[in-house]
């Protein structure tokens, strides 16, 4: 008797109506469940979300980072597009800013618009960096812990060091005393902030300010350096060291540039073991950098650069070894997991196995360079959901914003489960909360 063979859809793809028929040819590409994902051979409904904390409405989520101290605090912080927040936890608390502020002086008066300071010391205009954007509040109507708070007003100029302008009239009912001017921080279109921890600080830089940090002690966060680390787009924390690139230098950006701080402390680049290293061998600019096992990865688009801690006190970091061909196209979609890092490229995703790059991008790579515009390419971003063993990867497509989720737990690197999400709404950041 002649047998029937019936071809079966894999499991990831049981619940997929985009599919193909069955009686279509085997060579028809295949595509992951939308908004489900196989685990232990079970499929499932994708993790979704719930509120957590709801921040104010000119606040864009960038990441969601947990940062311990080295006492063993455990601090959830946010980084929206103009601010750093810490999650507060006490009844009817919500967050509190820890972005960079100015508070010298005192006021003495504010009138609809018109703010005025008590004297010299409050150095408004010759050394506080206060800009229009900025925002102003009387300490007497700030609520520290229970933001937003409706009574920030913004800065329209600042005429002195005593005078300001706001761009509407206050709204607090104290009009002297102590302030507060929240001097945020901007990120330039298409780009994400990024952070390290290194020696219980947390270091976060974006490309268009001084580099930032805070101890988990301190009310705010301040510079980094304000001489070495001006503008640096990446970061990294590698040999107990602050590692930047991209940055400007003698007053001009240099692209090509990695610089290293002293050895637990990223404020320290004048130390005889802090250090620089140009990679000039390409025009390519540098695109991100990361860690993996020992080494420590500097990334362009098209090669990456391998480097180790040498022992020697003056000169701890050598870069013996260069990959071409294969790169970090996407500067925002390297992810730190199990050890390794995890990317997008030109064409296909990759992880670091040893010192090679090894493709992940199996079922899904030909659709997801498919769909995903070329301008939008370099915006996709990564992160690590450690919870469900999966990396996340945004992209906005042709068809929308889709999650792409690659579990590496189940299989492992290079055998893991591609799945795709949808929510109801466009995502800004990812990240882990509470602790």
């Amino acid at each position: 008797m002649a047998r029937k063979q019936l071809r079966i859809k894999p499991l990831q793809y049981i619940y997929d109506l985009g599919q193909a028929p069955l009686n279509a040819s085997p060579l028809t590409a295949q595509w992951p469940s939308l908004n489900v994902m196989v685990s232990s051979n079970r499929v499932e409904r994708r993790w979704d979300h719930e509120i957590y904390r709801t921040f104010g409405s000119t606040e864009t989520i960038q990441n969601i980072v947990i940062f311990r101290t080295n006492a063993g605090v455990y601090y959830t912080l946010v980084l929206t597009e103009n601010d750093l927040a810490k999650i507060m936890t006490g009844t009817s608390e919500t967050y509190q800013y820890l972005t960079q502020t100015w508070s010298t002086g005192t006021v003495s008066n504010v009138v609809t618009t018109a703010v005025t300071g008590t004297d010299a010391n409050c150095q408004w205009f010759d050394a506080s960096g206060i800009a229009a954007g900025d925002k102003f509040i009387v300490d007497g109507d700030h609520s520290t812990a229970g933001e937003p708070d409706t009574n920030w007003a913004t800065v329209a100029s600042v005429e002195s060091n005593t005078g300001m302008t706001l761009s509407a009239a206050y709204t607090g009912s104290d009009t002297s005393g102590a302030y507060k001017v929240r001097k945020v921080y901007s990120v330039p279109v298409g780009e994400r902030w990024q952070y390290a921890s290194v020696n219980g600080k947390f270091c976060f830089v974006n490309g268009n300010v001084f580099g930032q940090y805070w101890n988990g002690t301190d009310t705010y966060a301040t510079d980094i350096n304000t001489t070495y680390i001006n503008q640096a787009r990446y970061c990294t924390a590698y040999a107990n060291r602050l590692v930047t690139a991209d940055m400007v230098s003698s007053g001009a950006r240099s692209p090509w540039l990695v610089r290293w701080s002293k050895e637990g402390d990223p404020t320290n680049y004048t130390d005889s073991t802090a250090g620089f290293s140009e990679f000039i061998d390409t025009e390519e600019p540098i695109t991100g950098l990361g860690t993996s096992g020992e080494s420590i990865i500097v990334f362009k688009k098209t090669a990456y650069y391998l480097g180790h801690r040498t022992g020697e006190a003056t000169s701890p970091l050598t870069f013996p070894t260069n990959k071409r061909g294969i790169g970090l196209y996407a500067p925002y979609s390297l992810v730190h997991v199990g050890g390794t890092v995890a990317w997008m490229g030109l064409t296909d995703f990759y992880f670091l196995n040893g010192s090679e790059a090894e493709s992940l991008g199996g079922e899904i790579r030909k659709k997801f360079f498919e769909i995903v515009p070329d301008d939008n390419l370099e915006r996709v971003y990564g992160v690590n959901n450690s919870r469900y063993n999966e990396i996340l990867w945004v992209a906005d497509t042709n068809d929308g914003q889709y999650v792409f989720s690659y579990n590496w737990k189940e299989k492992g690197f290079g055998n893991g489960v591609w799945s795709t999400y949808q929510f109801s709404g466009n995502l800004t950041g990812l990240g882990s909360a509470g602790v």
